[in-house]
């Protein structure tokens, strides 16, 4: 409105609204008369405005914003494509909204998603077309207008059925009333066990919630009690849940459309196919393998590339970096003097081809290749996730199972078949008796057990912390043996990758049978005792009596231990009395988190006097603790002495799943659909379809759901399975993969560097046997992995990432492959495989090392206790993983701590001196007076010993010249000298890096 009703009363006007526009005649003269032209002026604006907003219309979808959301959406989100369960195509699908169970339309514009993502540049995804100005602006109006349509809403009547109620009941009371425990003999995981009810009647009426025994209990807080709540690791359902139930029972408990049974077992492969469109399957990791008629090696594959580039191969690498590097990759230990000089002199023209089949079958290969299997396992012997940390006691099993596989060349597939479900293979339970291959394939299942679990502990045991520990279990599987990048899935559907939030939960529901958030097994139930007839003979008549010595023996080092802390109290806090000190023990008892202030205090103070040097502890203490530590080491002995235990840490499907939900946002709490089992659409079809059939019809129950992943992934057409592992099988032996990102083969990845090499090498896999020995003998016999490392100046200005491989990349020693080799030189690698890991032992300062053995050396790194929270300090140090959940690619880091390492650490130093004697005892044999002449010897056994190679003459010179001077600032003593030397090798860049 322009003007005002008192310039309308004083002259001529006009008058504006809702964009009609209104004269105003001459002003009369009369002060009446205007009086009322003002009146008449103002009523007649208000009547044009009324008539402006009723003929009006506001905007409508069809007419404003259906057409832009086809355009720019429609590839996404319409009827036939549904990423993130979402169809802007129709007004309905616009109200009904996606995945996350937001409103995309609200009363305020703000907080209507539909505008957030676009206003935030979230939508149309990077890599589409934007929206332009005008049509940012008609859904803006159109939704700020109220979000119009001439299809009228459907009636949002809250109708509440069993998939609404389930949820609720699995989560608050299917530990009282579920298939372990029935209290009051009340099974409350379907509507039909419900209104059956137990001893005192049906717990549920249909029709009558006010009348149904469990509405009461609930609302009385009766169920689920208050002594049970930390016992079964449950909380008391919710109003908004307790009102769900309500409402349910009163409308008559009604079933839904398609019984729950249908909705678990069928595959429900719709929709998430809709979800899919046919140009995400167009990926080329989506797509199985395509063979080449091209080239038929692998170097006929690197030398085209090389060429498109201008490039060639450097110089094949001379014989000792060759010996040196095959052995280093293939069993991670140097050669012997006896077997370098072997191969040094050997004139068969076959000699390398000859020295890689006999590594292959040495058993050191699978010690040393079974590693790169336990990293991707995340294999550790120890759960993790809490302060105690407790010790897996016979995880060590699956360790050697692990390289047992290896060094029998066991086919890819059946070793996927084993972990992934060995408990569906035969049926145990039913056989007429237990062989070395039915425990072999339970101990496998163990792969699927390592990763961190907190739910062991007596605060740790909620729901949350068990989808933890099963999600750890599919990242493992998904990026481990599929290279997809799974985990944003649980709470909303892969941003770049065509996987759907629905997928990740039927992927879930794969494994319910077995890892089931609502039927626990924690990890102090989850062992199996299957055994042979003969393991369990000895067991029973070995290991009693040395089952009492061990019991004695604990029990002296527990009087022993508490003498020991009443000791120091004593000792340090003369003041304190000793009723304080026994609370300090009686405290230590207890949970941290469950200690009153004072406890904490008392137990305080006795770690601070633990800590305090030796310098500043009485005997009594020093004697105590050597006693303690003694008999830690008897204790490991008598171990050490007998059988096997009988348990197994295995996986098995115990026949019963509760129903999936996919769970919005990834919340335990926010139940969505149900969903049966599935695997990722987008790598479903015709040629490899997933289907799940019970394994044991007439035996034990079992849903054989793993199973059919477990066949499904080992499809010869599956087009992952075989492309990831003969890439981490490349990145093992030259760095870095064909695909660098060995855990993302999806649209985020990088693309192989040399696809047809790939796809050829991932046929020739499955085309001669899934042998993983095969593939070695593949690659390393080829001219691309026997090039030297030597790198050109135009090599590094094309290609300075060398992915085009025209030269060997030079690799540092990882943790294991340092400290073996260290061991090995030395001479005090003891070559025992297997069995009980070997202990650790922490000093004042922290430093984690390994405890000798009884012959006074140390096991291969592959053997040691890996406690999550007592890494050994070497390892440590050079990059052994944390395994959160797992480790696919190893960090290669150069620090401080690692020269330090080599330099000051008192294990090094010694296992140095222990080299320069076995130094000194090899030249010993080919003695001579001249010292010039044995100088020589000397250097030249160093270099071979430690670097398998002659010194060149520099070296050689440098070499006598520095043993000359160290015996002059050692005062002659050639002991010492030699070993300075020694060290001094050890800590050099050839020694630590190969080639």
């Amino acid at each position: 409105m322009r003007r005002s009703a008192f310039q309308f009363a004083t002259g001529v006007g006009t008058l504006k609204a809702s964009g009609m526009t209104l004269k105003i005649a001459p002003r009369p003269r009369t002060g009446c008369q205007r009086v009322v032209v003002a009146i008449a002026a103002a009523c007649t604006l208000v009547l044009f405005a009324m008539a402006s907003d009723v003929t009006a219309a506001p905007p409508m979808f069809e007419d404003a914003v259906e057409a832009v959301l086809a355009t720019k959406c429609g590839k996404c989100h319409s009827g036939e494509v549904q990423k993130g369960e979402l169809d802007l195509s129709s007004m309905t699908g616009v109200r009904r909204g996606g995945e996350s169970g937001d409103p995309l339309l609200a009363e305020s514009i703000d907080d209507s998603r539909l505008w957030s993502v676009i206003a935030d540049g979230e939508m149309p995804p990077d890599g589409e077309p934007p929206l332009d100005a005008d049509e940012r602006k008609s859904i803006h109006t159109w939704i700020e207008a109220g979000g119009h349509s001439k299809v009228a809403a459907e009636s949002k009547s809250e109708t509440v059925d069993q998939h609404d109620v389930l949820p609720i009941l699995l989560l608050r009371c299917n530990t009282c009333h579920g298939p372990r425990i029935r209290q009051a003999g009340v099974d409350l995981r379907s509507r039909a066990a419900m209104i059956a009810g137990g001893k005192n009647g049906p717990a549920m009426i249909p029709g009558d919630a006010d009348a149904s025994p469990m509405i009461r209990r609930i609302e009385s807080h009766a169920c689920p009690p208050s002594e049970s709540l930390l016992k079964f690791f449950v909380r008391r359902p919710t109003q908004a849940e307790t009102q769900t139930l309500r409402q349910w029972i009163d409308a008559g408990a009604p079933l839904a459309g398609a019984t729950l049974a249908g909705a678990t077992q069928a595959s429900d492969p719709e929709p998430s196919s809709r979800a899919v469109a046919d140009e995400d399957r167009q990926h080329w990791a989506f797509q199985p393998p395509v063979a080449t008629s091209r080239f038929q090696s692998i170097d006929a594959f690197i030398l085209d590339r090389l060429a498109e580039n201008d490039l060639t191969l450097a110089p094949t690498a001379d014989r000792d970096t060759l010996i040196r590097r095959a052995h280093v990759d293939l069993i991670g230990l140097p050669p012997s003097p006896d077997e370098y000089l072997f191969w040094r002199d050997s004139d068969d023209p076959n000699w390398y081809a000859q020295m890689i089949d006999r590594l292959l079958a040495s058993n050191h290969y699978g010690e040393r290749w079974g590693r790169y299997w336990l990293d991707l396992a995340g294999y550790a012997d120890s759960e993790g996730g809490i302060s105690a940390d407790p010790i897996r006691k016979v995880a060590w099993k699956y360790r050697d199972y692990v390289i047992r596989a290896f060094n029998d060349d066991k086919p890819y597939d059946q070793f996927l078949l084993e972990q992934l479900a060995g408990d569906e293979l035969v049926d145990y339970q039913n056989a007429d008796t237990v062989t070395d291959a039915i425990v072999d394939q339970l101990i496998a299942t163990g792969f699927l057990r390592m990763g961190i679990d907190e739910t062991g502990s007596r605060t740790m045991n909620f729901v949350p912390e068990r989808l933890k520990v099963i999600s750890d279990a599919i990242t493992v599987v998904s990026e481990g043996l599929m290279g997809l990048t799974m985990e944003c899935a649980r709470c909303h559907s892969h941003k770049y990758d065509p996987i759907p939030h629905r997928d990740y939960y039927r992927l879930k529901a794969v494994f319910q049978g077995a890892l089931d958030e609502h039927d626990w097994d924690s990890f102090k139930t989850r062992t199996l005792n299957v055994a042979t007839p003969e393991h369990r003979r000895k067991v029973a008549e070995k290991n009693p009596p040395l089952e009492k010595q061990i019991k004695q023996l604990q029990g002296q080092q527990k009087q022993w231990t508490a003498d020991l802390q009443l000791q120091l109290l004593r000792d340090h806090y003369p003041d304190q009395s000793e009723d304080d000190n026994r609370a300090t023990l009686n405290a230590l008892k207890k949970a941290d988190n469950n200690r009153t202030l004072k406890q904490k205090i008392l137990v305080e103070r006795l770690v601070k006097a633990e800590l305090r040097p030796d310098s500043h502890q009485s005997e009594r203490v020093l004697s105590l603790r050597q006693q303690i530590e003694d008999a830690d080491r008897q204790i490991d002995r008598v171990r050490r002495k007998m059988a096997p235990p009988l348990a197994i840490r295995a996986l098995w499907d115990l026949g019963r799943p509760s129903p999936t939900y996919v769970l919005r946002r990834g919340e335990h709490d926010k139940p969505g659909d149900p969903v049966a089992a599935g695997v990722p659409a987008v790598l479903t079809d015709q040629r490899n379809p997933f289907v799940v059939t019970p394994p044991f019809p007439d035996g034990t129950a079992k849903t054989g759901r793993r199973l059919a992943l477990a066949r499904w992934l080992t499809n010869p057409n599956h087009p992952l399975t075989a492309r990831v592992m003969v890439n981490r099988i490349w990145h093992h032996h030259f760095g870095t993969g064909l695909v660098k990102d060995l855990e993302n083969f999806g649209v985020q990845g990088e693309r192989p560097s040399h696809p047809e090499l790939l796809d050829w090498l991932a046929i020739e896999f499955i085309r001669r046997g899934w042998s993983i020995k095969e593939m070695h003998r593949l690659i390393m016999n080829s001219r691309v992995y026997q090039q030297s490392s030597q790198v050109t100046e135009r090599a590094h200005q094309v290609d300075p990432q060398n992915r085009l491989l025209s030269h060997m990349n030079l690799r540092r020693m990882d943790a294991e492959a340092l400290r073996d080799s260290l061991l090995a030189i030395a001479g005090r690698l003891d070559t025992t495989p297997g069995g009980l890991p070997d202990t650790v032992s922490i000093d004042r300062d922290g430093l984690v090392s390994a405890n000798a053995t009884d012959g006074g050396g140390w096991r291969r790194s592959v053997y040691l206790q890996y406690r999550r929270t007592e890494i050994p300090t070497m390892m440590d140090t050079f990059d052994y993983p944390q395994m959160g959940p797992n480790c696919l690619s190893r960090n290669v880091s150069t620090v401080s701590p690692q020269a330090l390492m080599l330099m000051n650490n008192g294990r090094v130093r010694e296992l140095a001196a222990a080299m320069a004697r076995r130094v000194e005892t090899i030249v010993g044999d080919k003695n001579s007076d001249d010292d010039d002449s044995n100088d020589e010897a000397t250097v030249e056994t160093v270099y071979q010993l430690a670097l398998s190679r002659s010194p060149s003459d520099r070296e050689r010179t440098l070499g006598t010249e520095s043993l000359q001077q160290l015996r002059s600032a050692w005062g002659d003593n050639s002991a010492k000298a030699l070993e300075t030397y020694c060290h001094t090798i050890l800590n050099s860049a050839s020694f630590l890096y190969v080639d």
